[in-house]
């Protein structure tokens, strides 16, 4: 029935691969894309909240947790305060200054002898931004506000994905606890009656120690999984910046084993248009900053011109019976400055021609990631059914050995090497399904899907 649907994910990545010949053909100082204004509104069949998915509510409610909590979440958000404080200082440097003075002075001369005099009034200073200096130097901080809060809702992707992953093996090192548990189990009834056998003389010491050896390498195996499950769990309780026995509590609630995401989600996500990857944070963020590069490489060039600044004063005056003022006015050209503006603007238009090369290798980053784990998704699906597959055939036969056994028609060779099998099956069958659940998480993270409430997350930590 998935046929189709990677058939469509074939066309996809050519897709994917033509976008990255238009990226490629741009040149190399001039080019900036804008991002897509309709990608947004192709994302709205999808479902943000993809982890819901797997139908978990332990797994929705550490991932709102990490969200909420995450050290380093907190700290990207508070980087974006100090870039929106540093865009107004910038904003700020096209108004006036305004100020409040006042001086005192106490002198004293061979006429007059002792004499005090004092100033107090407003003072005004203002650049007026003809050459268009201050105004780049604005909008280059614009740009860089807009890629820190890019590199929030990246970071944010980037978590969702790390929680999806570290919880998901946790699942994964529970089950496969329980498979090794019940596989010794059965072992230990089989070298009971191994035993009884050897007793009564009907096996020989060879058989005994063999089921005893089978027995002691799957039991090997329980402490593995146990520490996978406790590395899992410290990890989340850092990743949620949570207390441990709180952790627990939350995985105590979930399902061992999770749902897997439906073909129609699947068919939904194969549908969203490849443009959406100009969409991706990290590749937001380093369209922004090549906007701010551009900006700084236009307030670089201003330099060469001329600045026009205006003064004023006003106040009263110790002795004057009116208020006294005066106005000024000042024009400053660079004549001599022995390369130095030359040298900003060739460092200027180098920091750009960095930016636009760091946009593309975003950008093609983005392609790679996608491709592969397209590509991944599907071959892990088709794993995933031959283990399925593979589990069911040694079920069955560790049935037909033992029976077999009991009759004497097989040896107790022929049952352990059946149960070895089974064991070793089920382990692989529950890592493919895991798996495929991680790659679906790798496939909503390489395309940057995710909710889209960064601005209410920022406003709620000013």
């Amino acid at each position: 029935m998935r046929r189709p649907l990677y058939r469509r994910a074939s066309l996809t990545l050519m897709a994917v691969l033509g976008l990255a010949g238009c990226a490629s053909q741009e040149p190399a100082h001039e080019a900036f894309v804008t991002p897509s204004a309709t990608t947004p509104s192709a994302l709205a069949a999808l479902s943000p909240r993809w982890w819901e998915s797997f139908e978990d509510q332990s797994f929705e409610r550490l991932i709102d947790l990490a969200l909420r909590d995450n050290l380093d979440l907190l700290s990207a958000s508070e980087r974006v305060r100090e870039q929106r404080a540093q865009r107004s200082q910038a904003a700020a440097a096209l108004l006036p200054d305004i100020a409040i003075g006042a001086n005192y002075e106490r002198s004293r001369n061979a006429l007059d002898g002792l004499t005090n005099a004092h100033f107090y009034g407003l003072d005004l200073a203002w650049e007026l931004d003809v050459s268009g200096r201050l105004r780049a130097l604005r909008n280059a901080s614009d740009a860089e506000l807009r890629a820190a809060a890019e590199d929030y809702r990246s970071l944010r992707i980037g978590l969702m994905a790390e929680v999806a992953n570290t919880y998901l093996s946790y699942r994964l090192a529970q089950q496969q606890l329980a498979i090794a548990t019940r596989a010794s189990v059965t072992q230990r009834e089989t070298a009971r009656v191994t035993r009884e056998r050897f007793a009564q003389g009907t096996v020989n010491r060879l058989d005994v120690e063999r089921i005893e050896a089978q027995v002691q390498v799957t039991e090997a195996e329980i402490p593995v999984a146990r520490q996978q499950q406790v590395d899992a769990r410290y990890a989340l309780a850092y990743l949620l910046a949570a207390e441990q026995q709180a952790v627990d509590a939350i995985l105590a609630q979930g399902a061992e084993t999770l749902s897997q995401p439906s073909e129609d989600a699947l068919a939904a996500l194969l549908e969203v248009p490849v443009e959406i990857l100009r969409e991706r944070p990290d590749v937001r963020a380093a369209s922004e900053r090549l906007q701010a590069a551009g900006e700084e490489l236009a307030a670089s060039r201003a330099a060469r011109y001329p600045q026009l600044t205006l003064g004023a004063l006003g106040g009263f005056e110790r002795g004057a019976s009116a208020p006294a003022w005066s106005l000024t006015a000042g024009l400053l050209q660079p004549l001599f400055d022995f390369g130095r503006i030359r040298a900003g603007i060739e460092a200027s238009d180098a920091r750009r021609a960095q930016a636009f090369l760091a946009y593309e290798t975003s950008l093609r980053q983005a392609l790679r990631e996608t491709q592969s784990a397209l590509h991944a998704y599907g071959q892990g699906w088709q794993r995933q059914q031959r283990l399925e597959q593979a589990t069911a055939a040694a079920t069955r036969a560790v049935e037909l050995a033992r029976n077999q056994y009991e009759v004497g028609t097989v040896s107790l060779l022929e049952v352990l090497d059946a149960e070895r099998s089974l064991f070793d099956i089920q382990r692989s069958q529950v890592q493919a399904s895991t798996d495929v659940s991680l790659r679906w998480v790798e496939l909503h993270r390489t395309m940057g899907i995710a909710p889209q409430a960064v601005t209410e997350a920022l406003a709620s930590r000013e």
